[in-house]
């Protein structure tokens, strides 16, 4: 592989993982915690709620890439298709993604710091992270066969700026910033 073509799948997938962990955390910020906060033993956290709907996810992703490369309907059609075909799983490693993010920031925040338990759940994360962002390069190959030559371009261009947020300060008794 070109460098050009892995420095691409880098910032797509990082671009990707921003989104999801944005998401994660937007969507964590905006939930009330349901009962009383968790007691000093650790307790229970805040319920993240019910997981993202996989058919919302496809629509959002066919409208956002239509908007930015003006897809005709063959080619929507073509992306709906690799989404659908993905999104059971994208759905899953994302939300393994916001569970062990969860659980290793619970560790850091433990009242007994477990060095090596934290250490394990850095491992699980980057393994976690690593099967979502192989997933992400096998549908942009599959997304860069229904793309022209300028539309690749184009999304080139604009891809690792897509899911880009600024960041906002943890809330108070949040985990830690990244």
């Amino acid at each position: 592989m070109s460098k050009r073509i892995i420095y691409l799948l880098l910032a797509v997938s990082l671009g990707l993982n921003a989104g999801v962990i944005a998401t994660t955390l937007v969507h964590r910020a905006s939930m009330p915690p349901p009962g009383p906060p968790p007691g000093p033993d650790g307790g229970a956290g805040p319920d993240m709620g019910p997981p993202p709907d996989p058919n919302r996810l496809v629509e959002e992703h066919v409208r956002g890439i239509t908007r930015h490369l003006d897809l005709d309907a063959a080619q929507q059609d073509a992306v709906r298709l690799v989404l659908e075909r993905h999104s059971s799983l994208l759905v899953e490693l994302q939300m393994d993604v916001g569970d062990v993010g969860r659980r290793l920031s619970d560790a850091f925040a433990a009242p007994e710091f477990d060095p090596e338990q934290f250490r394990r759940l850095t491992a699980e994360a980057g393994m976690v992270r690593s099967r979502l962002d192989s997933l992400s390069a096998e549908m942009l190959v599959a997304e860069a066969a229904v793309l022209t030559p300028e539309q690749r371009r184009k999304f080139a261009a604009v891809a690792p700026t897509i899911h880009s947020q600024p960041q906002r300060p943890p809330r108070e008794g949040g985990p830690p910033p990244r």
